[in-house]
């Protein structure tokens, strides 16, 4: 993404209601898993400034990467250790080392080469057992400024996820949108300011931008509630493709 993002992430990740609610949601997952299995091994495949490791790190031994030296930055600032700056497409994760592996809003990234390969290859570093936390945003048609400003490469549906992980040899648990309710205003949002960038020649930005505090805690609070439903019923669309995978014993 454009280096000025990071420190837009990094200032935003603790309070901003997409990245609390998102956060909830993987945690209520990883402690379904430490509750079976005591502390975790974790990895985290594209950690960005750090702050979902931060809350993950209660819960076992947390390693991570990302590509960007501006984002291990962040992360050291947090006081995260075994958080590392490594290209996913060439770093070898290893054979049947990690409990969980977590890849969030990684995949859609210019820079992956090949979504399959590192699919593939956080499927071999799982024990059996193990379980894949992703997300992916959803629809191409969604595709704004925004998308231009943290280097989308593309945008998911539902069954292409599914296909990837299944190809790679998961059994997949979950697979859902997020963010079904703010779907509609986020999509008239998106097509709106689609061209805005293009038309003023500025460099694009990011749509991470944490409003009032009253309108945070109340988009914080629906999205919750929407969470709720990922793991069990499922949300038919949304502006995220959210899937939880374990690899068999």
């Amino acid at each position: 993404m454009n280096e000025a993002e990071y420190r837009t992430m990094f200032e935003a990740e603790d309070r901003h209601w997409w990245y609390v609610a998102l956060h909830e949601l993987i945690l209520r997952f990883l402690e379904k898993e430490g509750q079976q299995k005591g502390r975790l091994r974790i990895f985290d495949a594209g950690c960005g400034t750090g702050r979902l490791c931060q809350l993950m790190a209660p819960h076992g031994e947390i390693e991570g990467c990302d590509m960007s030296e501006s984002a291990i930055l962040f992360c050291n600032s947090r006081g995260l250790g075994h958080l590392f700056r490594a290209d996913l497409n060439t770093l070898g994760m290893g054979s049947e080392r990690y409990d969980v592996v977590t890849s969030i809003d990684v995949l859609y990234h210019s820079a992956i080469r090949d979504d399959r390969l590192l699919v593939g290859k956080m499927f071999r570093a799982l024990k059996p057992g193990g379980v894949l936390i992703l997300q992916s945003p959803a629809y191409s048609f969604l595709r704004s400024r925004h998308d231009a400003a943290v280097h989308t490469r593309k945008r998911y549906v539902r069954g292409e996820i599914l296909r990837l992980l299944k190809e790679a040899g998961f059994t997949v648990e979950t697979a859902s949108y997020r963010i079904s309710f703010l779907f509609a205003p986020v999509a008239l949002y998106r097509l709106i300011t689609k061209f805005s960038g293009m038309r003023t020649g500025r460099q694009p930005r990011s749509d991470v931008s944490t409003p009032p505090a009253l309108i945070n805690r109340l988009l914080l609070l629906l999205v919750r509630a929407e969470d709720r439903l990922v793991g069990s019923l499922g949300l038919p669309f949304g502006t995220s493709v959210f899937a939880v995978a374990r690899k068999p014993l």
